[in-house]
């Protein structure tokens, strides 16, 4: 009998402290022991902060991957149960607790002005202006442009940090209403979006937002799911090919409301945890899906909205679920077939099927996008990432047949792999790890239709013959293309990228009429319609990949 499973039979709850409980619960080996440590633990008084947390944290995970039913309903009721307590508890022990999205505690962060706007505009009377650590200068610069110019007195005299200038010109105590006087007076200014953003967080705005809805707290979000998957055992050991190759069920039919409602639980998950994500806080609402990925996992994915796609890649975000908790997020620049991917699992859940999890993204953007070659930047693994180098997160995509792009790595690595299989104590040293890091890694689904190219060489070609053949002027360059356009294809609508790219198509010379024609029309599709038409257009674009051989041969 396992050592932890004696312990249970023969230790009184005396001898048995909240910790050695918490272990336990990370141990404990069948659903019966399961349920007898979760007994245990609920008759432990809530009063020590770092005991909560982490008690928090595994009861997430378990409310995530259930054994049964009976375990499920434990798990619900220490949650309410930790609520509670986080709610009678004393301000030391509240100031303790806050930071990590637990219900009735507090959240001070920096968010992008659109978030921002949206959490103020979610929860009215929860979010307040908190602090900036933006100069007296920057404060105001950045109030004199949004403010009347009359009233340049009280913008500029005196030196006042964000709040005592706010207050200033707006006669304005409460912090709740000063954030929402500076998010109305930056909406209001007759400026775009991405101007908006940037003097936002040139500002460098905290907010404080008291988390005391039961449904937008880490503690109880969730999507609706109709159906609880019992978790009767994880699967460790991971067939890509067959996992990718298994047929993907349509996406799962939402009304607007549960889009919206998706959507929300989206920008939540993301904002408890102070992250953010361009395609969840930009998110096209009406565009999102979901698809049902079996074993009560979901993967929802999220578009942007027309006005902040990309030049050229298409930026896909997902976020995953288990039993509609959660659990992972991240994107695909998809361009063509080829994707740069990224995952972050959320720390609750990394125990849980990280590696299943994951292929299950790879197999949506395979079969949802027809991506054929995907690769990871090596942060992902460790560079410039110290919890990646520590975690061995390299041979995460290893095992998953993902391999080093630059031959000598990979020599290297299959070194490394063998020693790993040779000894299973043998651990790669960080100093190897960190020469993995030199370069991205790739998996191949057809090897034959390996891209050539990528956005950003793609952008240094553009901006080489802007260099070359307008001595540096972009207007004039993105002018000249318009014209181009407006005169072969009739075509009034101004798009910059596609501007630019017939441009080397002209000058080139290499496409016929016809092949220029659809690529003028391909990338019409970025703005005129959805993103996954653009993507699925693209990929058959032969004119586009045409141009971009000949160019690269140059």
């Amino acid at each position: 009998m396992p050592e932890h499973c004696y312990a249970l039979q023969h230790c009184t709850m005396k001898k048995l402290t909240g910790i050695k409980l918490l272990l336990q619960l990370k141990q404990a080996p069948d659903p019966s022991t399961l349920l007898r440590v979760l007994e245990l633990l609920s008759q432990i008084p809530l009063t020590r902060p770092l005991f909560i947390k982490e008690y928090h944290e595994q009861l997430l995970f378990l409310i995530a991957f259930p054994y049964s039913p009976k375990i499920h309903s434990a798990v619900n009721k220490e949650l309410k149960r930790v609520a509670l307590a986080v709610k009678q508890s004393s301000p030391a022990l509240y100031n303790v607790l806050s930071g990590d999205g637990i219900i009735n505690t507090e959240l001070i962060c920096s968010y992008s002005f659109s978030l921002t706007k949206w959490l103020s505009q979610k929860f009215t009377q929860a979010v307040s202006l908190h602090s900036s650590f933006a100069d007296a200068d920057t404060v105001r610069n950045i109030l004199q442009l949004i403010c009347p110019f009359a009233e340049f007195e009280k913008t500029t005299q005196d030196e006042m940090k964000l709040g005592q200038r706010i207050a200033t010109i707006s006669a304005i105590k409460n912090k709740q209403a000063q954030l929402n006087w500076l998010l109305r007076a930056i909406d209001e200014s007759n400026l775009p979006l991405n101007i908006k953003e940037e003097m936002f967080r040139q500002l460098q705005v905290f907010v404080q937002w008291k988390i005391t809805k039961p449904q937008y707290s880490r503690t109880f979000l969730k999507f609706s799911t109709e159906n609880i998957y019992y978790q009767k055992k994880s699967i460790n050991q991971i067939n890509t090919k067959w996992v990718l190759n298994k047929k993907i069920n349509l996406p799962v039919k939402l009304t607007t409301e549960q889009k919206g409602q998706l959507c929300d639980t989206l920008k939540t998950s993301l904002a408890l945890l102070s992250r953010e994500t361009d395609p969840v806080t930009f998110a096209d609402e009406q565009a999102v899906q979901l698809f049902n990925m079996g074993r009560g996992f979901s993967i929802a994915l999220v578009y942007l909205k027309k006005d902040r796609r990309l030049s050229l890649e298409s930026y896909i975000g997902y976020m995953a679920f288990k039993n509609g908790i959660p659990v992972s997020y991240g994107g695909g620049w998809i361009l063509g077939t080829s994707c740069k991917i990224g995952v972050n699992i959320y720390p609750a859940f990394r125990k849980g099927e990280s590696a299943w999890m994951f292929c299950q993204v790879l197999r949506l953007y395979h079969q949802n996008f027809k991506v054929s070659y995907f690769y990871v930047n090596p942060y992902q693994f460790g560079k410039g990432n110290p919890e990646g180098l520590k975690s061995g997160a390299f041979w995460f995509y290893y095992r998953l047949g993902f391999r080093p792009v630059q031959p000598d790595i990979n020599v290297l690595s299959k070194t490394e792999w063998k020693k790993i299989n040779t000894d299973k104590k043998y651990r790669t040293p960080v100093n190897i790890l960190k020469k993995f890091t030199a370069g991205p890694v790739s998996l191949h689904l057809n090897k034959n239709n390996t891209p050539a190219f990528f956005a950003p060489e793609i952008s240094t070609l553009i901006s080489n013959y802007i260099n070359k053949h307008f001595n540096s002027n972009r207007k004039a360059a993105i002018q000249n293309g318009y014209q181009k356009l407006k005169t072969q294809f009739q075509l009034t609508a101004k798009n910059e990228t596609l501007s630019l790219l017939y441009l080397l198509a002209d000058k080139n010379n290499s496409l016929s009429l016809k092949e220029k024609k659809d690529l003028a029309n391909v990338f019409m599709l970025q703005y005129n319609n959805s993103e996954a038409a653009f993507i699925k257009n693209l990929q058959k674009c032969s004119g586009f990949w045409k141009l971009l051989n000949t160019q690269g041969q140059k």
